[in-house]
């Protein structure tokens, strides 16, 4: 599998309890994944227990695992993507909901409120006319920002103002006016060694600042352990993500959460346990292993890399990271 890397923002960040912090921020890209700008975090401290963090683990090859496995391959027929277009569910001024102007212009989806666009009341049966469009102040924008200023009415019939004056606008922007704020079906995934005990709260915290600004049934959040250093636990994580992977081939965005340990010295990222004791693996069989699943299905993610900063600092483990993406 290869993974094609856009890098744009990169920091390391170590794991547990903290003294020290940085962050680490990879946006992968392919028909996988791609740029987004978000920083998890995550602490630690020497003084605690080695219980939790990142430490020394042996290197093991996850090739000659998997050329022992069974011959029998999952295979699932890649679904068909169509993008479902629909008015935004929030206001572009104020990103709130209730009730909602929606835009008519061609390719529009954007919404703005009651409460930042003001009809007079004795104009309402005016704006609600059937032959009556309404335009955002986005659209509006666009349109006169190469000309000369010209007065936002909103609503219009046949290329003319329906209001005898210009409404009163008191919302104004909280992001880009090109922005849009539309709640397109979302899933949250989180993949974490099994049994791992940080990063879940904060994942968690974005699942719920997420989670209100989505329609019932266009939003899923879920969880995935693994433990890649057996043939039964490999074949067991890998039947897991294909089916879950399946359930997510309608969302039009993925995100992927990825939170373990790494080695130290080597920054290979902590894969399993055998016999109690923690198994790493290079960064790039890692990689192929957790995220081969879901290029069988999924068009495009967005992933964070949730671990610790060997992975980054260690330059050869950073190197083979890069190589693997195809930086």
């Amino acid at each position: 599998m290869s993974l094609p890397l856009t890098m744009s923002s990169l920091s390391t960040c170590v794991c547990a309890l903290a003294l020290t912090t940085h962050h680490l921020l990879l946006q992968l890209s392919s028909p996988l994944l791609h740029h987004t700008a978000t920083h998890p975090i995550m602490a630690r401290t020497k003084q605690t227990a080695r219980k939790v963090t990142g430490d020394k683990a042996p290197r093991v090859k996850l090739q000659s695992l998997q050329k022992k496995k069974s011959k029998t391959a999952l295979s699932l027929k890649k679904p068909t993507f169509k993008r479902k277009t629909m008015a935004n569910s929030f206001c572009v001024m104020c990103r709130n909901g209730g009730d909602l102007w929606i835009c008519d212009e061609k390719d529009c989806k954007r919404v703005v409120c009651h409460k930042c666009l003001i009809v007079p009341q004795k104009s309402l049966k005016d704006v609600t006319e059937d032959h009556v469009t309404f335009k955002c102040v986005t659209c509006h924008w666009k349109e006169t920002q190469k000309s000369a200023p010209q007065p936002y009415f909103g609503f219009y019939s046949q290329g003319k103002p329906v209001l005898p004056e210009p409404p009163v606008i008191t919302g104004g922007f909280q992001h880009a006016i090109n922005a849009q704020v539309a709640p397109h079906s979302t899933a949250l995934i989180h993949l974490h060694l099994e049994n791992l005990e940080v990063g879940h709260a904060q994942v968690n915290m974005i699942h719920s600042l997420l989670q209100p600004y989505f329609p019932k049934g266009r939003y899923q959040f879920s969880q995935l352990p693994f433990n890649l250093t057996t043939q039964e636990s490999l074949a067991a994580y890998q039947s897991a993500a294909f089916n879950l992977a399946t359930s997510l081939s309608s969302y039009q965005s993925v995100i992927l959460f990825l939170t373990t340990h790494s080695d130290e010295e080597r920054g290979d990222p902590f894969s399993g346990f055998v016999d109690g004791v923690t198994v790493a693996y290079e960064v790039s069989e890692v990689l192929h292993a957790l995220f081969t699943p879901f290029t069988q299905i999924i068009r495009v993610a967005h992933i964070f890399f949730n671990v610790c900063g060997s992975v980054v600092t260690v330059k050869d483990s950073f190197n083979k990271l890069k190589k693997a993406a195809q930086l």
